[in-house]
Formats: structure tokens, sequence, C-alpha cells
């Protein structure tokens, strides 16, 4: 009896711990560092701006370099609560967020002001998105 309650008391401190998880979430996606590269975001163009061609048309473009872990967790929050976009749409660049992770991947979101390109899918820009690349 006395064995048996050592084995219980070993497997719900297991499972406990197990369950329990990492506090800091999964280390790939923990977040180093993220630049924010952007222009006027009410900017009009005559044509429409890909992502890959941000630069070359906005070469002098505003640089915000974001590391307080307090900065990135608002960020990383707006971003999170997004909303999808019907399909069809392709946003009008008119900057972009690169979210340098702990083991040094890179996410690249294409900003535009109404939708967004981010891991391959279309956003709606949240507007809060759009105060905090101003602010």
């Amino acid at each position: 009896m006395k064995k048996l309650s050592i084995v219980i008391i070993l497997l719900m401190s297991s499972a406990f711990f197990a369950c329990r998880g990492n506090k800091a979430g999964n280390a790939a996606e923990a977040v180093k560092s993220i630049r924010l590269k952007f222009t006027e975001l009410g900017r009009e163009t005559i044509i429409s701006i890909d992502c890959d061609k941000f630069d070359y048309y906005f070469p002098e473009s505003k640089v915000k370099i974001l590391t307080q872990p307090k900065a990135i967790d608002s960020l990383m929050l707006i971003l999170n609560n997004m909303k999808r976009a019907e399909d069809g749409y392709k946003p009008d660049v008119r900057g972009k967020i690169y979210i340098t992770h702990t083991n040094n991947t890179i996410d690249t979101l294409c900003v535009g002001v109404k939708v967004l390109n981010y891991k391959g899918s279309i956003y709606q820009t949240p507007q809060d998105l759009l105060r905090f690349i101003q602010k």
C-alpha cells in the first residue's frame, strides 16, 4: 500500500509539471525584437505597391525598433487578435514589420491601410496597429 501511494504521488507530480507547460510559451514563438519600417500610411500612389517593391518605392521610410518586452507584448497582442479578410484582397503596402524570434527566424508582415499579409494569409488591418505604428 505504501509503494502504491508513492507511485500515485509521483504520477500526479509528473502530470502536474507536464500540464503546467512552459510559462514563456513555445521558445520558437518567443519574440526578441520587432522592426517597423513605414511611410505615411495615408500616402497615395498611382499604382498599388507590392510587398517586395516597398523598399524600392519608399527607400527613405521611417524605422522603429522595439526591444522592450512591454512594447513587443502590446504589438503581438494586436496581431494575435486580427480578423481574416475575404479572399481576393491584396495589401497596398505602406509598411513592413519584421518580427525576430529568439531562434533568429523572422516573420514579415506587409501592412496596407485596409489589409495586411501575415504568414501567407490576408487580414483586416486593425486600427490599433496603424495607431501603434504612427505613435
